[in-house]
């Protein structure tokens, strides 16, 4: 398990003062990098191979949201990493020790030079020995895009959207999809299915379909053909 202790700052919350969902995702893919980065499987190192991991789905169950100033303790370890697939859990504790927000990520190994899976070797599964996996309640990876939704305003993605593998942050699909969230709606959930790799220069078309208890975003292209799928599940 490797462990990330913080405080939330002004620049990470909201207008209400709570840590934002956006920024709670990048706490737990810092976490992730800086876990690979001290077994001494950073993505640079990884490159060196021809290989890279990318993220393909989140689930991210919310008890509560860590508020301006609160201390925090961000967790993460693997608890499979084998096939085509690394598996990684992630806990967000309080400063009374309380886990507050559970996660499970799938990850899928590929090689850089033409972005297909390859298969975990054992000398990349030999840097993340397996831990007890996280109890929560796992749902499917596949996320169900309404038929019926609402077509919003195209953006072009932005260079400061862009992380060091030439791709539109993983992140940032979330702050994207976070916008069209209603006001005073709670998340209690957040699942992201990645799809395609975003690049500088794409636009993306969002669909969104605001339900009772739930948010979906589709961030697709001009074809219809989508990047990342966000679901939002509301208290």
């Amino acid at each position: 398990m490797y462990q990330l202790k913080s405080k939330v700052r002004y620049s990470e919350a909201d207008r209400n003062n709570t840590l934002s969902y956006h920024a709670l995702l990048n706490y737990l893919q810092d976490v992730s990098t800086l876990h690979s980065e001290e077994l001494g499987e950073s993505g640079a190192e990884l490159l060196k191979k021809n290989m890279a991991w990318v993220l393909s789905f989140w689930q991210i169950c919310i008890e509560d949201m860590p508020k301006l100033s609160q201390d925090i303790v961000v967790s993460t370890w693997p608890y499979s990493t084998k096939g085509l697939f690394g598996l990684r859990n992630f806990c967000v504790d309080n400063e009374k020790g309380e886990q507050i927000v559970k996660a499970n990520s799938i990850w899928v190994l590929i090689d850089p030079r033409n972005g297909r899976p390859i298969r975990i070797t054992d000398e990349v599964s030999s840097h993340y020995p397996d831990e007890p996996k996280l109890e929560m309640e796992y749902c499917d990876r596949k996320i169900v895009v309404p038929e019926v939704y609402t077509e919003m305003e195209p953006m072009q993605v932005p260079k400061y959207f862009i992380d060091t593998n030439n791709h539109m942050n993983n992140g940032k699909y979330v702050m994207v999809a976070e916008s069209f969230l209603p006001e005073h709606f709670m998340v209690r959930e957040i699942r992201v299915e990645y799809k395609t790799a975003a690049v500088l220069g794409d636009v993306l078309y969002p669909r969104v379909t605001i339900a009772e208890k739930s948010v979906t975003v589709a961030l697709v292209n001009e074809k219809g053909n989508a990047y990342a799928i966000v679901l939002f599940l509301g208290r």
